[in-house]
């Protein structure tokens, strides 16, 4: 059997692969580590991860985000935000901390998360639920990279 790299793949209403995650709890890295380890990602030879028009490398404190980047080279993220306000009601109902969860836990957390955001209908439905997703970067991350209308109603498949 092929490692997988990938944790969790999202795909849009029409089946089509729209964003690739691979998701690391752990805090305090740097877009130049996370642009290194996405060229990583792409150039294993033995798990590369599938091309999609968005890649996400979630992490405890950043969740990078690249829009419709071919180059698999140390290429910075296209969009950065600090993901606490939105995954923490996913683990605040556990009796751990975010730094307590495993690796399995947190990628439970960020597939419930997506889980969330692909049932939404509009934009609106999101932040009135969660009014930090209109401040910057938050709105842009998640809006104004077309993220979520290219995901919305579609479906989260954990791998």
């Amino acid at each position: 059997m092929i490692p997988e790299i990938a944790d969790i793949l999202v795909y849009d209403t029409r089946r089509n692969l729209i964003l690739t995650v691979v998701t690391k709890n752990i805090p305090g890295k740097s877009t130049e580590w996370a642009a290194l380890m996405r060229h990583n990602f792409y150039t294993d030879e033995n798990a590369p991860l599938p091309d999609s028009p968005f890649f996400l490398f979630a992490l405890a404190d950043h969740f990078y985000l690249w829009k419709n980047v071919e180059d698999k080279d140390e290429v910075k993220p296209t969009y950065d935000m600090n993901p606490l306000f939105a995954i923490e009601p996913y683990y605040d109902k556990t009796r751990y901390s975010l730094n307590e969860l495993n690796r399995e836990s947190f990628e439970l957390v960020v597939g419930f998360w997506l889980s969330g955001i692909i049932l939404a209908y509009e934009k609106n439905d999101i932040c009135t639920a969660e009014p930090l997703w209109l401040s910057e970067p938050n709105h842009e991350w998640l809006f104004g990279s077309g993220l979520f209308d290219a995901i919305k109603r579609g479906r989260v498949e954990h791998l």
